[in-house]
């Protein structure tokens, strides 16, 4: 019985070690991902950064565009040239938009990252709890064992001291 105990015991030791080994896994991960997340933070710096300049070029065209257009007047050929600049400004604008895209797509990548990895702990609290559980029915049936056995003890020893009062009657 006390060899079946202990390796249930040893079981749940184990069993222990591996859920501990498993969070340090899941720790690691999630460092990493929090690693990614500080990329990510970055490259939206970054993009932030660009779209400064993007703004601070756009504020720059649209002093070139009304320069042009003072010096020039009304005619087709400083329209053309407003065009032009107005299309470049679109196409940057575009190109950042496409950026911004790339960045919320990422974002949402480090979400479902985070959300298996919520998973993962609701599994291992899952784990923890049957562990638990289990712990408890095996104490319970410990002590329960503990009383039967101390019973039985103590009606063998006073069997045992009827015995010796008897022997000493008739001995006397």
């Amino acid at each position: 019985m006390e060899k079946l105990m202990q390796n249930q015991i040893n079981n749940i030791e184990k069993q222990g070690i591996k859920n501990g080994e498993e969070i340090a896994g899941l720790n690691l991960r999630v460092g990493k991902v929090e690693q990614q997340v500080s990329q990510l933070t970055v490259v939206v710096t970054e993009t932030n950064l660009r779209v400064g300049k993007l703004e601070y070029q756009m504020v720059t065209l649209t002093d070139v565009v009304t320069d042009i257009g003072e010096r020039v007047g009304k005619t087709e050929q400083s329209s053309a040239r407003i065009d032009g600049h107005l299309l470049r400004i679109d196409d940057h604008l575009v190109r950042i938009d496409k950026q911004f895209g790339q960045v919320d797509k990422q974002f949402e990548q480090v979400d479902k990252q985070f959300e298996r990895v919520d998973e993962r702990f609701d599994k291992i609290d899952q784990r923890f709890v049957k562990i638990e559980a289990s712990m408890s029915a095996m104490q319970t049936m410990f002590y329960e064992l503990m009383i039967t056995q101390t019973r039985w003890i103590i009606g063998m020893m006073l069997v045992l001291v009827g015995v010796t009062f008897t022997a000493a009657r008739y001995i006397h």
